[in-house]
């Protein structure tokens, strides 16, 4: 009985079934190692490495019975042979030739490709290699403080100190800092995010999605009057922490000292890999160093996000009372007069935040400069800034779709598809909660119209209504898009859903009537426009906007042009620096061949327009070429 086991060894080798489970266990390998390189460029499932594990381990089993049973021969699948048995019940070994076989170079094979991937496995002596991203960064995720205090005054800074570290680290050029939003966005979003249960394994699966190697998860504690700071530096595969650290204080106020000593230890640990030198770092100019500022600030942020614009502008105006060289309020502030057309005010904030350009850092230098080119009107310029923007933080969905819009507003459709397509691509690869805004359904679905792709446009508004389910913005481009492609079912389809929507609502009878116009001026119906507009202005005759609207209509499709200039021209008398009436205004004239006192009226509007608009542009390039050819003609 001693040499059973032998003789069942002996057997497994005769039925090759070692040699199966040889090849068997290097192939898995190596499909395991295909899997978790391919599943995320890829954007497969999250289990699909497992599901792959378990096929793997299932099949197992499977080979090896049946390699027992079965032999692959050159006449095809037949069953094993028994063995031959002697009188004395011993196993006949009958050794042949050796002889080099397929499968003998298969193995071979196998073994070089699983040496190949274990050789960084086995080999790597420097562990901060794999914090490095593939461009040489060291790639960091900073989460949101987790307020362990009883006191939920200290819920403010939670947002605040993780806000304050990514700027502070983004200075850094060896740093690859994944900002707030997509991370806040992954988590849920301010309204959902539940702090306390930001464990390191959620941490380090947001950390994981943004592809940044290294995790950033830190604590506010408070003993009777001292604030305690403390962070765990995380391998995000791991969860292996790299070092701790922890930085005191005694009020609110010193909050921004803490952030900068932990930035300064944090940058010095990943960058230097050293723990005796900590060089210690100034409070920068890119941020406050009151606490009542940087409040005033988050909050202005808040009313921002609901599209409250007067009470935001309040609170960045009240930010700046208590420091005046705060950027960050500055920034905003031009948005939000933009927002509301006032393009003095955002003009004004946007060179003050261009005053301090010097004192901030790389990342916010790039913000500024952008936003000084959306108020010179220069889209080219703001676009390569935000390019520049996307490759130090690739994960920015606003970027993407401030890019999308830039295109789309100098009718480069094919870039704006693009831009617009890959921001919701990443939104749904990162999982994210937050909605994102109604117009990025209608710029894509619009710009696929643009390039005749019918169906891919109303697919994108159908997909933008699952988001957002009843909204009159979309349902209006989806009636624009029937009717710009003669789709007169579907289209009194969506102008039904339309006014129905109109109808719960509250819309008044001239909205309903003015939208129904818009959808077929736009869908370039222009004999049912007329009649929408006609009844529109026959209940309201006073309604500037509407007769403006009626004007610039009568006007850029050159039905009426006299009866244009004529409505607009009082309009104008009332209100001389309205960019909207100057416009319609000068397009009259301009259609008139009145080209000096077109030129002066559009350059006036053009100048009190917030943004960019690229059919005003042209018109503007379109007089001085009508003004060059008038001058060459006289004698």
């Amino acid at each position: 009985m001693a040499d059973n086991p032998f003789r069942f060894w002996q057997e497994l080798k005769r039925r090759k079934v070692v040699r199966v489970i040889a090849m068997y266990a290097g192939a898995a390998y190596i499909i395991i190692e295909l899997v978790n390189n391919v599943a995320e460029p890829l954007h497969l499932p999250v289990w699909t490495a497992t599901l792959v594990i378990l096929l793997l381990i299932i099949g197992f089993p499977i080979v090896a019975i049946l390699s027992w049973i079965f032999d692959i021969t050159p006449e095809g699948l037949k069953k094993t042979k028994p063995v031959k048995v002697t009188k004395e019940k011993e196993i006949e070994i009958k050794p042949d030739k050796r002889r080099l076989k397929i499968s003998d170079v298969i193995i071979a094979v196998l073994v070089v490709v699983i040496c190949i991937l274990l050789f960084p496995k086995i080999f790597k002596n420097d562990k901060f290699k794999d914090i490095r991203d593939e461009y040489g960064r060291i790639s960091v995720a900073v989460m949101p403080f987790n307020n362990l205090t009883i006191d939920t005054l200290f819920n403010i800074w939670q947002q605040g100190l993780q806000n304050l570290l990514i700027a502070s680290l983004s200075n850094s050029e060896e740093l690859s800092v994944r900002q707030a939003q997509p991370v806040n966005d992954i988590l849920g979003g301010k309204e959902q995010i539940n702090y306390a249960s930001i464990e390191p394994s959620l941490a380090n699966s947001v950390a994981t999605k943004l592809k940044a190697n290294t995790v950033i998860i830190g604590n506010i504690y408070k003993s009777g009057n001292n604030i305690r700071i403390t962070t765990n530096l995380t391998d995000s595969r791991t969860e292996e922490i790299y070092k701790s650290f922890e930085v005191n204080g005694n009020s609110e106020n010193d909050f921004f000292i803490i952030t900068d000593s932990l930035s300064g230890l944090i940058m010095n640990y990943l960058e230097i890999k050293s723990l005796e030198q900590h060089l210690p770092i100034e409070l920068r100019d890119a941020f406050t160093s009151s606490a009542d500022a940087y409040k005033h600030y988050i909050q202005g942020r808040n009313y921002h996000g609901l599209l409250d614009y007067f009470s935001a502008i309040e609170q960045y105006n009240k930010a700046l009372e208590i420091d005046s060289t705060f950027v960050s309020p500055m920034l905003f502030l031009t948005h939000a007069f933009r927002d509301i057309g006032q393009s003095s005010q955002s003009k004004k904030w946007a060179y003050e935040a261009f005053d301090q350009i010097n004192k901030v850092p790389n990342d916010i230098q790039l913000e500024i400069r952008e936003v000084k080119a959306m108020v010179d009107k220069k889209p080219k310029e703001q676009l390569s800034y935000i390019n520049r923007n996307l490759k130090i933080n690739p994960y920015s969905t606003q970027k993407l779709y401030t890019a999308g819009w830039i295109n789309y507003n100098l009718n480069q459709w094919q870039q704006a598809i693009e831009a617009l397509e890959k921001g919701i691509g990443l939104n749904e690869y990162l999982g994210s909660k937050i909605k994102l805004w109604v117009y990025y359904y209608t710029l894509l679905g619009n710009a696929y119209n643009k390039i005749g792709e019918y169906r891919k446009a109303l697919k994108t508004f159908e997909d933008g209504l699952e988001i957002w389910p009843d909204n009159p913005i979309i349902t209006h481009w989806q009636s624009v898009c029937a009717i710009s492609n003669g789709d007169s079912l579907l289209a009194n389809e969506y102008l039904t859903n339309l006014n129905k929507i109109a109808q719960e609502q509250g819309w008044s009878e001239v909205n309903k009537l003015w939208w129904n116009a818009l959808s077929y001026e736009r869908g370039n119906n222009l004999i049912k426009a007329e009649e929408y507009y006609g009844h529109a202005i026959s209940l309201n005759p006073n309604n500037f906007e509407l007769i403006n609207s009626f004007a610039h209509f009568l006007i850029f499709n050159n039905i009426d042009i006299n009866e244009g200039v004529s409505l607009i021209i009082p309009i104008v008398e009332n209100y001389p620096d309205n960019w909207n009436y100057l416009y319609t205004y000068g397009l009259g004239l301009y259609k008139k061949e009145s080209y000096q006192e077109s030129d002066e009226i559009l350059q006036k509007a053009w100048d009190l327009r917030p943004s960019y608009n690229h059919d005003h542009y042209l018109i503007l390039q379109e007089v001085e070429q009508a003004l060059t050819r008038e001058k060459s003609r006289r004698p």
